[in-house]
């Protein structure tokens, strides 16, 4: 996307708003950082490419006192609307720039293949990492690959035309989201005790997400009521794990920001994709569609919407 759309996108939402929400240039290993941009003169650091993974909508619920701009994806705009139907951010308050996303890469990936730090740019739909070139979608984020927001939920202004992107390719059919769905339930059970018991306990997976905004009464750490221990182990971090995702039942916008972060590499999107599709096949609801919508979880009844079918 030309920034000749962004840049000055941002210095007209400025006139506004306090702060724009963005990304800017790293300038010592050249991927996009989040940002935030106060002044036009700050906003002609602007940048929008595929390096910019960040889900900037967690910055909302902090910032819920101030107008604020922001620069979004189709998959970030999911997570504002979320934020908004709950309450937790007021739409008058908010103004919302849509990009164009041909699909984020994985950049710790790409480190992990090719160099940790090394500059990255793409362009011509390959990824060129200091004479590396590699196709850009042997590196682009699972989500990008079943990508069903390519044009955002909710746009204020457009910089640049969001609903043209190509879909990218599937993804590779031989990884561990495949393997997952050939197991058993008891090896599932198995796998996940083994997953979980990695867990150090860091919250990172909770700091990432935008609709974890509970944090100082979370009941990961809260002794009132007292859910979980502070040990790290096996057990306990499972339970903490598994009651986080249980709350994020019916409100998972599917952003991944939460594994992206797992500094153990837990693959937490297996259960909350598996979550997810149980919540839109019951209720058909996908967290973060609609600004009408609330999540059935919240508003279900048993007694007036019947049982279990």
């Amino acid at each position: 996307m030309s920034m000749n759309d962004l840049i000055p996108a941002i210095k007209k939402v400025l006139e506004e708003v306090d702060v724009v929400l963005g990304w800017t240039r790293s300038p010592a290993a050249g991927v996009a950082v989040p940002a935030r941009f106060h002044t036009p003169d700050e906003a002609d650091g602007a940048i929008f490419d595929s390096t910019c993974i960040h889900n900037l909508a967690v910055h909302l619920p902090r910032l819920k006192n101030s107008k604020v701009g922001i620069v979004a994806k189709g998959c970030d705009a999911r997570s504002i609307v979320q934020l908004i139907v709950e309450g937790e951010v007021s739409r008058d308050r908010i103004r919302v720039i849509g990009v164009p996303c041909p699909g984020v890469i994985d950049v710790k990936r790409a480190w992990r293949c090719y160099g940790f730090g090394k500059k990255i740019e793409d362009a011509g739909g390959r990824v060129h990492m200091e004479g590396r070139s590699v196709p850009r979608e042997e590196i682009l984020l699972h989500k990008c690959h079943q990508c069903r927001d390519q044009e955002p939920v909710i746009v204020d202004l457009a910089a640049g035309d969001v609903t043209s992107m190509t879909p990218p390719p599937p993804p590779d059919k031989s990884g561990i989201r495949e393997r997952f769905a050939a197991m058993s339930i008891t090896e599932r059970r198995e796998f996940w005790r083994e997953q979980f018991s990695r867990c150090i306990r860091c919250y990172a997976c909770r700091e990432a997400c935008p609709l974890c905004f509970c944090r100082d009464v979370c009941s990961m750490q809260t002794r009132e009521p007292h859910w979980t221990g502070g040990q790290v182990n096996a057990i306990e971090s499972e339970m903490a794990q598994q009651v986080r995702i249980s709350h994020m039942a019916g409100r998972c916008t599917g952003c991944e920001e939460c594994e992206r972060a797992c500094p153990v590499g837990i693959p937490l999107m297996l259960l909350l994709e598996e979550q997810n599709k149980i919540i839109e096949e019951l209720f058909a609801y996908r967290a973060g569609a609609s600004l009408e919508d609330k999540p059935p979880l919240l508003t279900y009844d048993i007694n007036r919407d019947g049982g279990w079918r």
